[in-house]
């Protein structure tokens, strides 16, 4: 992955990430803060690209997820533009907009993807580690390198997310990176918890698995990340704990117009349809990976099979969901979170999926009010996890907390958690894992042949963001 260099040593001695946002807690010393009653503890589900209508769709064999929607809160989330996971999870965590953050999506253009060390503003964890409180994070995106903090962290990359394509030929990552947990005898724990081929085969996505290698399909990973939270949470009396899996979005990317009631029509009628978009396809774009189904075509007798790829993957996240409920107790309050939906794609129906602006976020136990329900931003994550905390918000950030859906005390905010450190030295060039990204983002359609950002998902914001009075929704100008 390239050198890490002096820097990076620096920043992971002991006591340093309280240097980082120095400034916020003496900010926070001079505001002041009063705290709930009583201590709260808050677990994050993150579900790439989670839909909501799928929830709908399949409700009968979602039971975990279809109960937390009955007998919890929940609210759609407006999400902001252009819908990247590597922005909106920041987001998420932060409270803040891309252009605060500094995550601007995948790549920054010049042969380098963005990792945490771009991060400029605090997170959750760094927040409570400011107050010597203790997270627990597992896989969350952006948190390579893994973040020094009160607790334990799995970043996002000790298992690197392959392309995933049919290609043969996967770049060669190696997964022995440095600085991949925190602390550093994480590393050992999570390599015996890595699922191994025979697991995988036997799951019930073992078909999916076997036509993409394991390597390349996100199962592999995504368990990796469940059973690390698994095996720490009970272990910890961490405050905070949370969770990420992508594999819906993934396999949504190539799969969703399968399941989807209108696609489904159109290729009955027409058994030819699905093979005349796919050569259409092709020879806009020579060099794009063959779609499912591709060679021959999709006809009316196979989307049985074609259309049980994105269910199945939603049923392994029911039941990621009902795992994790088995170690949090009733008093803690977990929440399931999205950083989109899908929807058919506008330009190749028959083909693909793309991201759609509304998100789920769904609470159970805790301070959460059964039963309520409401439209909320994703600008409103951040600081209504700072509230269920007792932790200060920024007053910088442009959502508010949303007591309409929990049981909140007043917290009263500092002026911003933005940071002010040095640079994070991850290496210069292009990395055999930044190739590996790259193959990635071209096969879901992010990036073109030459490796220019797609424009149709988004190539750069386009909306600027303005602080928005508490109580309000975040004002936008073109």
């Amino acid at each position: 992955m390239g050198s890490l260099g002096p820097d990076i040593e620096g920043i992971r001695a002991p006591g340093a990430h309280r240097l980082w946002p120095a400034f916020a807690l003496a900010l926070a010393s001079v505001v002041g803060c009063v705290s709930p009653p009583e201590r709260s503890r808050v677990v994050v589900v993150g579900m790439d690209g989670l839909e909501y209508s799928a929830l709908h769709r399949y409700a009968r064999t979602l039971p975990n997820l279809s109960a937390l929607l009955e007998a919890g809160a929940h609210a759609e989330v407006e999400v902001t533009s252009p819908i990247m996971s590597p922005i909106l999870w920041t987001t998420i965590a932060s409270g803040y907009p891309a252009e605060v953050h500094g995550i601007g999506g995948w790549t920054n253009g010049r042969g380098k993807s963005f990792t945490g060390a771009d991060v400029q503003v605090e997170r959750v964890w760094d927040a409570l580690t400011e107050q010597g409180r203790s997270s627990v994070l597992a896989g969350w995106l952006m948190t390579w390198p893994a973040p020094i903090i009160d607790g334990q962290a799995l970043s996002d990359r000790f298992v690197w997310a392959y392309p995933m394509s049919r290609r043969t030929d996967q770049p060669a990552v190696d997964e022995q990176l440095k600085v991949t947990t925190f602390p550093d005898s994480l590393g050992p724990i999570a390599a015996g918890l890595l699922p191994d081929a025979a697991w995988l085969a036997a799951s019930p996505l073992g078909y999916q698995v076997a036509e993409y290698g394991a390597p390349s399909h996100p199962l592999r990973r995504d368990e990796l990340h469940v059973r690390v939270f698994e095996r720490l949470w009970p272990e910890t009396d961490a405050d905070f704990g949370c969770v990420y899996v992508n594999g819906a979005d993934q396999v949504s990317h190539a799969y969703w117009p399968f399941q989807d009631p209108e696609t489904q029509r159109v290729i009955r009628q027409d058994p030819t349809a699905h093979k005349r978009a796919v050569d259409g396809l092709l020879r806009r774009h020579p060099t794009r990976a063959m779609p499912p189904w591709g060679e021959k075509g999709l006809t009316g007798d196979e989307l049985g099979e074609a259309g049980r790829w994105v269910p199945d993957y939603y049923k392994y996240l029911d039941s990621v969901l009902g795992r994790i409920q088995a170690v949090v107790d009733d008093d803690t309050t977990l929440i399931v979170v999205s950083d989109h939906g899908f929807k058919v794609s506008g330009s190749q129906p028959l083909i693909g999926g793309q991201h759609r602006g509304t998100a789920v976020f769904a609470a159970v136990g805790g301070r959460t009010k059964p039963g309520a329900t409401a439209k909320m931003h994703v600008y409103d994550v951040a600081p209504t996890l700072y509230a269920l905390l007792g932790v200060p918000a920024g007053a910088d950030m442009p959502g508010h907390a949303r007591d309409d859906l929990f049981d909140l005390g007043f917290v009263a905010p500092v002026p911003t958690r933005t940071l002010e450190r040095g640079a994070i030295e991850v290496g210069e060039g292009e990395s055999a894992g930044d190739a590996a990204l790259r193959d990635q983002l071209e096969a879901l359609g992010y990036l073109d042949e030459e490796g220019r950002p797609n424009a149709a998902i988004g190539e750069s914001r386009s909306k600027t963001i303005v602080v928005a009075p508490e109580g309000s929704p975040p004002a936008t100008t073109p």
